[in-house]
């Protein structure tokens, strides 16, 4: 049996994590979902996750206003750790930290082993220009290794009432900037490309996640 890891990043239930929940996993907004999100554009029963063949398979069930993975329509699709989930005016990002932080160290050691290969070959290459065997040199990127920040600073005590409304309001735009910034992020199937590098990207929903977690404790101190 899977177990999926989802945290609320945009939404009326922005900043609420969903720990280790156990497969099947249905979103919507009627009792009796795994997840209820407090949604009106969310259907009853809107998404089913489940577990076939080792994979997270997400499907929507005939909702009304669709739902979409990293940005694009799905009716089936294979989610993984770092994927966003969006149903209704709620955008959910799929796995625990150190989930997402497995998934961007498997992808650098492979970006690692690939610039390896364009390494020996652009050697090879610069080889052959200085016995004049040739003259035409491709460049290849640089890799970056992955880094994500160690964690946020702790909240100010003693804070008073006028306090905390200044801080939500800092909070709340910098999550809507990251928010336009990631919202209309598209990845293909079996691409890891987007509109930046994926550790990168993976960096800021991680912020984002984490401030939207830092503006739910503000506002609901006892919220879970």
């Amino acid at each position: 049996m899977a177990l999926i890891t989802l945290r609320v990043l945009h939404g009326a239930d922005r900043g609420r994590v969903f720990h280790d929940l156990a497969t099947p996993v249905t979103i919507g907004r009627e009792e009796g979902n795994s997840i209820q999100l407090n949604d009106e554009r969310v259907s009853r029963y809107h998404l089913k996750l489940q577990e076939d063949n080792d994979k997270i398979v997400a499907t929507d069930l005939e909702s009304t206003n669709g739902t979409k993975v990293n940005g694009e329509d799905i009716q089936v699709r294979i989610v993984r750790h770092g994927d966003m989930i969006s149903v209704g005016r709620s955008l959910l990002l799929v796995g625990s930290h150190s989930e997402i932080d497995r998934r961007i160290a498997d992808l650098a050691s492979r970006h690692q082993q690939a610039a390896a290969g364009r390494a020996k070959q652009l050697k090879e290459r610069m080889n052959r220009v200085a016995s004049h065997e040739s003259d035409v040199v491709e460049d290849f990127a640089a890799v970056r290794s992955p880094l994500l920040p160690d964690g946020p600073p702790p909240l100010p005590e003693r804070l008073s009432p006028a306090q905390s409304a200044e801080l939500t309001e800092l909070l709340e735009h910098v999550q809507g900037v990251l928010r336009e910034a990631t919202e209309n992020a598209v990845m293909r199937p079996g691409n890891e490309k987007v509109e930046i590098e994926f550790p990168g990207w993976q960096a800021i929903l991680e912020l984002q996640a984490r401030l939207a977690e830092l503006l739910r404790r503000i506002g609901e101190p006892h919220a879970g």
